[in-house]
């Protein structure tokens, strides 16, 4: 079976019928790329948050596991969409309405956890910046 990959309007559609979104949590990896403009597509939505929202979840009874990196809450909010309790963010901006880790912050996950993955957007977040700069 193939797996359905997400494009900016879904990812969009996705991150705005969060009833939470806004409320101390932020877009960030895959989805957030995708927002702005570093890659096509996307397996899902991950959505950071702070540990404050995260008990909110817990307590409505969202399923969790501990992360293996940190032992922080990561929740199954439902088939498209994590939720990562506090993960590393340098900077937040706004896209299309909705706070979005940076690049360069995303960056800097990714190279933090180094899985095959993570290196492949690495390059392609590297592909976009240096793209960036040649157009300034």
């Amino acid at each position: 079976m193939k797996e359905k990959l997400l494009r900016r309007e879904e990812v969009l559609e996705i991150a705005r019928g969060l009833e939470f979104m806004g409320q101390g949590c932020w877009l960030t990896a895959g989805a957030a790329l995708v927002l702005q403009g570093v890659k096509e597509t996307t397996h899902d939505v991950d959505i950071v948050c702070t540990t404050q929202m995260a008990d909110q979840l817990e307590a409505q009874g969202v399923p969790f596991r501990k992360s293996p990196f940190d032992n922080t809450r990561i929740f199954a909010y439902n088939q498209d969409v994590e939720v990562l309790e506090n993960w590393f963010t340098d900077k937040v901006i706004t896209v299309e309405g909705l706070q979005t880790a940076t690049v360069e912050s995303i960056r800097k996950q990714k190279a933090a956890h180094a899985r095959e993955k993570d290196l492949a957007d690495i390059a392609l977040i590297d592909q976009f910046l240096e793209k960036g700069k040649q157009e300034k």
